[in-house]
């Protein structure tokens, strides 16, 4: 076998070595992120339970909107008496 027969391919095998490596390592980091975000979030509602908390304290509360809206109207009573 002449070994120049394996010199071309050299540069793509290096490359197609490197995507795959990548590849791995990006399905490990994900697998890694889904492992620890069920940890904590299981670990939370475990204190939650143990303190005899239903909700995590101090949740989430839009900002308050300095509009108001329209002012209101009263109810509609029908036309005024004669």
């Amino acid at each position: 076998m002449n070994p120049d027969y394996g010199a071309g391919i050299g540069i793509g095998f290096f490359l197609i070595m490197i995507v795959i490596y990548l590849g791995i390592l990006a399905l490990a980091l994900w697998i890694n992120y889904l492992i620890m975000r069920t940890a904590v979030k299981n670990g939370m509602l475990l204190a939650m339970q143990q303190s005899g908390q239903q909700f995590a304290p101090g949740g989430y509360l839009p900002p308050a909107s300095p509009y108001q809206g329209p002012p209101a109207q009263p109810p509609y009573s029908g036309p005024p008496a004669p």
